[in-house]
């Protein structure tokens, strides 16, 4: 398995911290007996029956809460208020699920490295929503504290895992993997205001915010609930000991990082951030180094300086998409496969539940899931909204959301696009190793003009990179996904994921109709079209 974890923290950590602390390499040689973390989506959600009564189900709740509903304005809207008005969806979709519930394996525990689980446990936190990645990555935010007064500063959201033995714990930060380092927490009455694009918010304690992304995460990937609340039992094996019996936690905190200057911005990820999502593979990334080498593409970029050029200014513009059909598959969508993830948990209880009890219990999660799965993209505004398909949205704010969305579609995506160590054999060239990047590429094109943007670093492209060939071969080092494949292979391992999981993103291959308002330009509005499309290069290593 690829060793890969979201963009690296190091550059603001001191030097020394990238040392493995005691608890740290304790981690890093255990094992452990659990129950397996529930990394793929859940297959139920893929049979057609149940597919179909999901997708009724969002449909009547988006409708019921849309402003064009005809709710009544003096009614609150919850999951009890909601309940009788999806009845007969709730009922659909359980009965489904009970005639699939004898087709349902069984889980059974399983030995697992505490290093394997890393990766894993990283991308279902950054998958569970864009906002919850961009802490992770660290965000600009202005703390208020007897310390800072008001001051800018760089904080990220720090997952810790702890393995409690006894009475001795073992705690590894999942971003760093080094020891953490509580005297950078902020406290949980210290009130901070997240001052990032749309996530701009009025001050909360850091307490009220964590429950906030605890509960967020609960929301799009249940599978780890157990762990961010009382923990999981486990059976762990160290070196030197016997099996003993554990518990696993994983912790969320706050840390300050280095401070930011007021005159300083970091509403762009590409200065703010190293370039690629991950940690090399196999290995940490050096402190104050960036993720991956200058590129023929960087190069190519440093001649595109003229304020005249096709590819000027196009971050700094505001994009409108204006189909109103793909907005809608789009937001059904997301919020479809939000409730997919609940899905194993609606199935028949276990014997010694009464089906009077049972059924209650069901409709009560069901109701609970649909409601907060629809308020993501439909509701009262908050912290955690799909607001940018609503409304105009920044260009520069837009890339690294369509980004989270294309990554969070599978692990396999989010390894590929943050670069995997391969090696590949084009026709007619002899072996080339380095790095393999899934390079995500979104084209803005008016009646005029043309932009090229790579979103895997938010940088403007003057053509599109040199793409490996569909017939090059490709081995993939400890690639869980298969042995060697051709490019052409594993684009349809990708192609697949995304078509299954985020279909409205799939969709965005064959572009949809937007508004682009241009500041430069004698005509502001202009329409035009949005494309994604994606293909793979290689980073050699020399």
């Amino acid at each position: 398995m690829v060793s890969s974890a979201v963009r690296s923290l190091t550059p603001w950590l001191q030097a020394d911290s990238a040392l493995p602390g005691f608890t740290a390499a304790t981690l890093d040689n255990t094992v452990c007996r659990m129950v397996p973390l529930v990394i793929e989506r859940p297959t139920l959600g893929r049979v057609p029956a149940i597919a179909a009564a999901v997708k009724q189900l969002v449909a009547q709740s988006m409708r019921l809460r849309s402003p064009l509903g005809g709710w009544p304005t003096d009614l609150p809207q919850t999951p009890d208020s909601l309940a009788p008005y999806l009845g007969e969806e709730t009922g659909e979709l359980l009965d489904q699920l009970t005639a699939s519930a004898a087709s349902v394996p069984s889980v059974t525990s399983i030995l697992v490295p505490v290093p394997h689980l890393v990766p894993h446990l990283l991308w279902m936190l950054a998958s569970s929503s864009y906002e919850v990645m961009s802490l992770i990555e660290g965000m600009q935010a202005r703390i208020f504290s007897p310390q800072a007064q008001g001051a800018i500063r760089i904080v990220r959201l720090v997952p810790v895992l702890t393995l409690t033995l006894g009475e001795t714990s073992y705690a590894l930060d999942l971003v760093t993997q080094t020891d953490p380092m509580p005297p950078l927490y902020l406290g949980e009455e210290v009130e901070i205001r997240l001052l990032e694009n749309d996530l701009d918010s009025q001050p909360l304690p850091c307490g009220d915010l964590l429950t906030q992304v605890a509960k967020q995460v609960g929301y799009t990937q249940p599978g780890l609930g157990a762990l961010l609340a009382d923990g999981c039992q486990i059976d762990a094996l160290r070196p030197f000991q016997p099996w003993q019996n554990g518990i696993l936690h994983l912790r969320l905190h706050l840390a300050e990082m280095e401070t930011q200057e007021p005159s300083q911005s970091y509403s762009s990820h590409s200065e703010a951030m190293p370039d690629a999502l991950y940690l090399p593979p196999g290995g940490k990334q050096i402190v104050g180094t960036p993720a991956s080498g200058f590129t023929l593409d960087d190069f190519a970029s440093t001649l595109v300086d003229g304020p005249d050029d096709a590819t000027a200014g196009v971050l700094g513009d505001w994009l409108t998409f204006t189909d109103e059909r793909w907005i809608q598959t789009f937001l059904s969508a997301y919020a479809e496969q939000v409730v997919a993830q609940h899905l194993p948990q609606m199935l028949p209880g276990q014997a010694g539940d009464t089906p009077s009890e049972r059924l209650r219990q069901r409709e009560d999660l069901c109701n609970r899931v649909t409601y907060a799965a629809t308020g993501l993209v439909q509701g009262a505004s908050g912290l955690f909204k799909h607001t940018f398909v609503h409304e105009p949205v920044l260009v520069a704010d837009l890339w690294p959301r369509l980004r989270w969305h294309l990554a969070q579609s599978s692990e396999r995506v989010m390894q590929l696009m943050g670069g995997v160590s391969a090696q590949v054999l084009p026709p007619g060239l002899s072996w080339q190793q380095g790095s393999l990047y899934l390079r995500p590429l979104m084209q803005l094109t008016t009646s005029n003009r043309s932009w090229i943007v790579d979103l895997g670093r938010g940088r403007l492209l003057p053509t599109t990179p040199q793409a490996l060939p569909a017939e090059a071969a490709v081995d993939v080092a400890d690639a869980p996904w298969g042995s060697l494949l051709t490019v052409a292979e594993l684009t349809a391992l990708v192609d697949c994921d995304l078509s299954v999981h985020t279909p409205a993103i799939a969709a965005l291959r064959q572009g949809t109709p937007i508004h682009l308002h241009r500041l430069d330009a004698e005509v502001s509005c202009q329409a035009g079209q949005l494309t994604l499309d994606w293909c793979f290069t290689l980073q050699t290593t020399l």
